[in-house]
């Protein structure tokens, strides 16, 4: 782009070098507000899903396995449909030596939530939650029989991102949706990593290389804008403008948006995807 500028003699040093430092500045600033990730759209199943959350640290030793397990079991084909690998990665493992790069207070935060929620009766790492439930089983193949049993068919969630602007319905089973108070009902999205490596220097883990996939680099939650009641049946709206992206993320060798329906703190649909070609779509315009 070029710019033509035109100066009176008086005072025209001045002005000169106040428009250039501010087209300077502006050049710098265009590729930042223009990083966008490419558009994602996503409809799900009617069956309702699994949402596996594992609370994990890089500052502790028995969380690797449990890492390893994630990425292992879900790394197949009912992955975006049936099930929802998260890991929500703590912080009140950093006094230990090492700060967790992908830790927040948020999640930390959030497993408490779960204690506060009576949906687990203890905080420790590495800590399962499916579908709101406390589930300690996953080295010893009991989680087998809860992914075996028959799931309630709940409705069906669409979501839109483009532009870092989300839109989302939920339209409920008939069945499902008696009784049920749908203004409670809130939508999550989390921005998913996969395929990082990270060195470990200090703590419980150092001199390792971990490996972690379906990392939540960004999370955030908000209530329907609007609920439809329609000739027969409800239908929930979402939208909202999303938060920017984290810079974890431009480092990530693979990319996937999740957003999960709950009602009354419970999941009850959700829909994901992986984002192809991450840097790609990182644009700077």
């Amino acid at each position: 782009m070029r710019f033509k500028v035109f100066f009176s003699i008086e005072g025209g040093e001045i002005m000169k070098r106040i428009l250039l430092a501010s087209i300077f500045f502006w050049q710098l600033l265009q590729p930042v507000l223009a990083q966008t990730l490419a558009p994602f759209e996503a409809q799900s199943t009617v069956a309702r899903p699994y949402i596996i959350e594992l609370y994990t640290s890089q500052g502790c030793s028995s969380c690797p396995p449990a890492e390893a397990w994630l990425a292992e079991q879900f790394n197949k084909t009912d992955l975006w449909q049936k099930y929802f690998p998260l890991a929500f990665h703590v912080t009140y493992w950093d006094y230990l030596g090492w700060k967790d790069i992908f830790g927040q207070r948020a999640f930390s935060e959030r497993q408490y939530q779960h204690l506060n929620q009576k949906h687990t009766r203890q905080v420790y790492t590495p800590q399962f939650v499916i579908n709101a439930k406390e589930c300690r089983g996953w080295f010893s193949g009991e989680l087998n029989g809860i992914f075996a049993m028959p799931q309630p068919e709940v409705g069906v969630l669409k979501v839109r991102i483009a532009n870092q602007q989300l839109e989302a319905s939920f339209a409920p089973q008939p069945s499902w949706a008696q009784d049920k108070d749908l203004h409670r009902a809130r939508l999550h999205l989390a921005l998913v990593g996969s395929g990082f490596t990270t060195e470990i220097k200090r703590g419980e883990n150092r001199h390792k290389q971990l490996p972690h996939d379906f990392v939540v680099l960004s999370l955030q939650s908000l209530p329907a804008t609007a609920l439809f009641a329609g000739a027969k049946d409800p239908t929930l709206q979402f939208t909202q403008s999303l938060d920017a992206i984290p810079a974890s993320a431009f480092n990530a060798p693979r990319l996937a948006w999740v957003a999960w329906l709950t009602l009354n703190e419970e999941p009850i649909q959700a829909v994901g995807g992986w984002l192809e070609a991450p840097h790609d779509e990182i644009q700077s315009q």
